[in-house]
């Protein structure tokens, strides 16, 4: 009875940690890696991040940045921003949670919705796609992106074009533009957040 006892104290004083050890022992991976958390000690912002990941079924490693000289100097290198979320070649400086679920959670769940609702083909190359019209300045400022920076694009007048019209439909968001990008899909264009996302995804070519 003395041990259950214990057992049943130690569960509720540590229940969080063990959600998560829960979560990501039975949910699988995203991603093939562990990804890396630089952060320092009472990183708050750091422990929030490996949380979210941890959530979202992908391996994460905690590194302390004061007990290691190479993960120190990679944060010094990028003016000392916390966390560095690392995942292979890719960099993360700082903290955006939108960004993160929408790369580990979302888009490995639009992967085949996208295929099913027409807009590519398995296989083929998931060029970014962008839903507008001819009126909007925002869609504008996209496809004035896009192209100032090379990127090769669908561009969709749902107005002109009614298989757009029933795929942007499908998509369930309201306004335009709203663009599909690397099996993401995204409401709204900022040069900022695409800039942030292009440094980690690339071109979506």
């Amino acid at each position: 009875m003395g041990r259950l006892l214990l057992v049943a104290i130690y569960i509720k004083q540590h229940d969080t940690k063990i959600q998560r050890w829960w979560r990501s022992y039975t949910q699988p991976a995203t991603t093939s890696s562990r990804v890396l958390v630089y952060s320092a000690p009472a990183c708050d912002i750091c422990d929030q991040a490996a949380e979210m990941l941890e959530n979202a079924g992908v391996p994460v490693e905690l590194v302390d940045i004061s007990e290691n000289d190479a993960a120190c100097a990679e944060v010094e290198a990028g003016r000392g921003a916390l966390p560095v979320i690392a995942d292979g070649n890719r960099r993360m400086r700082g903290y955006d949670p939108q960004f993160l679920s929408d790369w580990y959670v979302e888009r490995p769940r639009n992967r085949q919705r996208l295929e099913d609702l027409g807009i590519y083909r398995a296989g083929e190359a998931r060029i970014p796609v962008l839903y507008g019209t001819d009126w909007c300045p925002y869609c504008a400022k996209a496809r004035q992106y896009f192209h100032g920076n090379g990127i090769r694009f669908r561009d969709l007048d749902i107005e002109r074009d009614a298989e757009a019209d029933r795929q942007y439909k499908a998509l369930g968001h309201n306004g335009v533009p709203v663009i599909v990008y690397d099996d993401m899909v995204l409401s709204g264009f900022d040069a900022p957040d695409m800039d942030r996302r292009r440094e980690w995804i690339g071109d979506g070519q």
